[in-house]
């Protein structure tokens, strides 16, 4: 087990490495200058890891010291790591502002006039809960929930964070078999009540069967910052190209867009699936200074409890 637990959060880093580079940038863009898989593959180089690996580090390493969640001792962590320029969204940020100024931590992320982001940074972050909680389906959702709330309260963002932490306990649960990716689609759309996320993992589950060319993937599934246009585009991503983290990974970047954030949960994905040995480790080089290392996210895995 701790040999996929340690792949998820690598495979997390190791995706945001890799992905950082391209963010922003449109798929035409990226097909323009590398016109096949092969090409880009060839072009990543691994940067700085962003707020994509320090948050979930954060939220990892709150999970082993309290495996029942705090919210104080979570929001703290995710203060700690904040830092300007490292790609924290204008949600999270305020927030941490928030919590800084005193405010409880189930209080940052309420907004005025009604308005709470949807975006994806509580699903990019999420990683731990999926493998902490996997074996108890209402627990998972509980402290994924939670989780969620320190930062995003709006119910695509938080359901998108309950059904990236679902993702990555079916990846792990899949280890040693062969995945079934229309299978594992239809899986992740029945454990969701909200219809516009069943909505588009089934249409994902159809897609993958046909090998959807990327402008229809991105036209159907997004490849934004909303956790709507960005979570089932990442399980689709880990689910056609289940059997190497290099090509899932690959492919979530060739989309474009959120590169980010995508190609990190694709990265937690395939890495919770294949283990920490199907991840590159020419990606996971660091630099000195980094704020995360792949040494880090190999103790916050080890410090994980086995379930709660």
């Amino acid at each position: 087990m701790s040999e996929h637990r340690e792949g998820c959060l690598l495979g997390l880093l190791a995706g945001d490495r890799v992905g950082a580079a391209f963010e922003g940038q449109a798929h035409s863009s990226i097909v323009r200058r590398y016109p096949g898989l092969e090409e880009l593959a060839a072009a990543l180089k691994p940067g700085r890891p962003t707020a994509a690996s320090l948050s979930a580090l954060a939220s990892a390493r709150s999970l082993a010291a309290f495996p029942d969640f705090s919210g104080p001792d979570m929001a703290g962590r995710l203060v700690a790591s904040y830092g300007p320029g490292l790609g924290f969204g204008r949600a999270t940020s305020r927030a941490v502002e928030r919590l800084c100024g005193g405010a409880e931590w189930n209080e940052a992320a309420l907004e005025t006039a009604g308005r709470s982001s949807f975006g994806n940074a509580a699903a990019v972050r999420v990683a731990a809960v999926g493998l902490l909680a996997g074996d108890d389906a209402e627990n998972l959702r509980w402290i994924a929930e939670e989780s969620s709330s320190i930062t995003h309260k709006h119910v695509l963002a938080t359901e998108g964070a309950v059904i990236q932490a679902h993702a990555v306990a079916l990846a792990s649960a899949s280890r040693g078999q062969v995945l079934s990716a229309s299978g594992y689609l239809e899986m992740l759309a029945g454990e969701t009540p909200v219809r516009e996320f069943r909505n588009r993992f089934e249409a994902a589950a159809g897609m993958v069967r046909t090998d959807t060319a990327a402008g229809k993937i991105i036209e159907r599934l997004g490849n934004g910052t909303t956790a709507l246009g960005s979570v089932v585009t990442a399980a689709y991503c880990f689910a056609r190209k289940a059997s190497s983290f290099e090509d899932a990974v690959v492919y979530a970047v060739f989309l474009g867009g959120n590169t980010r954030a995508i190609a990190s949960m694709t990265g937690a994905l395939a890495g919770a699936y294949l283990g920490a040995g199907g991840v590159p480790e020419n990606w996971l080089d660091g630099a000195d200074g980094d704020a995360v290392t792949a040494a880090d996210m190999r103790r916050a895995a080890c410090e994980l409890p086995e379930s709660v």
